[in-house]
């Protein structure tokens, strides 16, 4: 046969040119190359010619040489056979991605001039490729990059086969590593009067590396860009979801936490209040009050704030009361023209029945003459000291016109006081219808104690009033015995009359007594004006005995603490004895009240944070109450944990 042309037809497909001829009957071993595809012809008794792509070798050292009578074994029925098998078993897949960089597929080197042979091949069948075998995706390690599919070879037109003759194999050149090849392996069958037909057998499964190679350029780049938006758009499992639930609720959770605190640091602080911790009420035991009441008349005692210490004779009954009346027209004068103390007040000038009853020896007066200019401090002197009445006339016809309407004022502030049992028919207590009860002269004397200048007035033994001295009729005042009033009376309807006032020192604190004796009679020692005073002494004094004193707290004893409203706690102590005065049977009450403006919340120790106080009325006792220790102001834990 002739020389082997430079370029064969094989269907509508050129053969590569350059390939040396070999000798007759020898079968030309193609070179592989990385990445390449291996052609066999394989001719069978009827002269077909069958193009087999067979996968390539995974080493890096050349392929050896195949013989062309091993190629020329090899069936192509038995392949198309296969293929057909594979198609109906394995369903098509789609064309796996091109690799980061597809590569050329090399050309086989020459190895010898091909041989024409006259018989012409049948057309090649197109067999369509079977889907490559899914290989398991291995866990956790990533998937290995795809490598490109070989490009398809076209499909050759009928032509004469060639036998290429033996020639001398030159030494081939290193080649460079193969890339690794698609998932299957394509086989080209041509076959008489039959298309080309392309198979893809499965490929071997084979270990991915463990840490595959990462390779450059842009295709990786965009690989991975697909593959995280393909993890994105995974739906997410439950436990994404719960920790995406976690972080969220945490981040809300937190930020609640952050108002709170600051709130809690803005509020305004509560106001720190004193508390008492000691006892808020307090009895007095021991025996019964035994005062010394006279058989006759009528006697009111009470010890001021604190209650009744008894009473003697017909006490609804009202009686003459003779100039202890005097004791309601000066609480008349003093409440219509007010003094002060130091102050002598407005003049009343003496009118003519005053300056003619001043020489009356049937009832005590005051020596004045017609015109004279006396203070409304000098007529209540005359008034209760020598009980003048032609004085008790001038008051009362000076303050309300007459003396019949000034009466009628009388009346009327005693049924205001609740005297129920006293009607009042003369300013001066003369006429022995002004009648009245020991207890309602005591209600009486209840009130105009409490006027400082009244109680000036008739503490005074005597006064010296235009260059003519006077002289208290009470002589019981004495500074020694307590005795510090008020007024007598005394007439043969009404007998021996005197309401007293008398004190006692209890721990600091003046405990007043007051009483009322009506209606004494003369003794052999005591005279009509003495015989009331006689048995008051007598009262007085053990009335004094029965008072007593109780502390319920000595200076510097803890009394109570001072709330900061923010659970701190600064003792609170008294800072001086709390000693209270009272009798068998009494009570009392105990309160703490704050003092001044509000304290805040820091103080020095020894600050004045308010006042205990015992008792009531005007013999209760005050004592002030102060800090323990310093007061600091509020942690911010504190603050922070508050709930109120």
């Amino acid at each position: 046969m002739g020389e082997a042309p430079e370029k064969v037809q094989d269907g509508d497909r050129e053969q590569p040119a350059g390939a040396e001829a070999v000798a007759e009957g020898e079968t030309a071993a193609p070179v592989v190359r990385g990445g390449s595809t291996v052609q066999l012809r394989v001719r069978d008794a009827d002269m077909m010619t069958t193009f087999l792509r067979m996968p390539e070798p995974e080493d890096t050292e050349p392929a050896e040489p195949v013989a062309a009578e091993k190629a020329q074994t090899v069936d192509p029925r038995l392949a198309i056979r296969d293929a057909q098998l594979t198609e109906r078993e394995t369903a098509p897949a789609p064309e796996p991605e091109p690799a980061a960089e597809s590569e050329p597929v090399a050309k086989p080197e020459p190895a010898a001039k091909p041989v024409p042979v006259t018989e012409p091949a049948a057309k090649p069948v197109s067999v369509a490729k079977p889907a490559p075998v899914a290989e398991p995706e291995p866990e956790p390690e990533p998937e290995p990059e795809p490598v490109a599919e070989p490009e398809p070879v076209p499909a050759a037109k009928p032509e004469p086969v060639t036998v290429p003759v033996a020639q001398p194999k030159p030494k081939p050149e290193p080649e460079p590593e193969p890339k690794p090849m698609a998932s299957a392996t394509a086989i080209t069958a041509a076959l008489p009067d039959r298309p080309a037909t392309t198979l893809s057998l499965p490929e071997p499964p084979k270990a991915a590396p463990a840490f595959p190679a990462p390779q450059a350029g842009p295709e990786n780049t965009n690989e991975a860009m697909e593959v995280l938006a393909a993890l994105s758009a995974r739906p997410a499992s439950p436990l994404r979801r719960a920790v995406k639930r976690i972080i969220l609720w945490g981040v809300l959770a937190a930020l609640l936490v952050g108002i709170l605190v600051v709130a809690q640091l803005l509020r305004p602080l509560p106001e720190a209040k004193p508390k008492l911790t000691a006892a808020t009420s307090y009895t007095f035991t021991g025996d019964p009050v035994a005062l010394p009441f006279p058989a006759k008349g009528q006697v009111a005692v009470e010890a001021v704030g604190l209650g009744s210490m008894g009473s003697s004779g017909p006490e609804n009954t009202p009686v003459p009361i003779a100039s202890v009346t005097k004791v309601m027209n000066a609480y008349l004068i003093l409440k219509a023209h007010p003094l002060k103390k130091g102050e002598s007040g407005p003049s009343l000038t003496v009118d003519k029945a005053a300056a003619q009853e001043s020489g009356d020896s049937d009832q005590s007066t005051a020596k004045v003459i017609e015109g004279q200019q006396i203070s409304e401090y000098e007529a209540l002197e005359m008034l209760m000291l020598p009980s003048a009445n032609n004085i008790a006339r001038l008051l009362a016809r000076w303050d309300s016109g007459s003396e019949e309407a000034f009466v009628k004022k009388m009346n009327d502030q005693a049924a205001a006081l609740g005297m129920a049992n006293t009607s009042y028919t003369d300013a001066a207590g003369y006429s022995p219808n002004t009648k009245s009860t020991a207890k309602d002269q005591l209600k009486l004397a209840e009130q105009v104690m409490q006027d400082e200048i009244f109680k000036q007035i008739v503490a005074e033994p005597d006064a010296t009033i235009a260059g003519t001295k006077i002289v208290n009729t009470n002589y019981l005042l004495n500074a020694k015995t307590g005795v510090i009033g008020t007024k007598t009376g005394s007439s043969t309807p009404a007998l021996s009359c005197l309401m007293w006032a008398a004190i006692k020192d209890i721990g600091g604190t003046k405990q007043m007594l007051l009483g009322v004796t009506l209606g004494q009679p003369a003794t052999s020692t005591d005279n009509i004006l003495r015989a009331a005073q006689t048995v008051s002494s007598k009262i007085i004094t053990a009335g004094q005995n029965a008072l007593t004193g109780r502390t319920l707290a000595k200076q510097g004893e803890v009394v109570g603490y001072l709330d900061d409203g923010l659970g701190g706690r600064i003792p609170l102590v008294a800072a001086k004895d709390v000693t209270v005065p009272g009798f068998t049977g009494t009570k009392g009450t105990l309160t703490l009240q704050q003092s001044g403006a509000p304290l805040g919340h820091s103080a020095k120790a020894g600050t004045q944070v308010g006042t205990l106080t015992a008792g009531d009325g005007p013999t209760q006792v005050q004592v002030p109450v102060t800090l323990q220790r310093d007061l600091a102001p509020p942690s911010i834990l504190s603050r922070l944990t508050r709930l109120g």
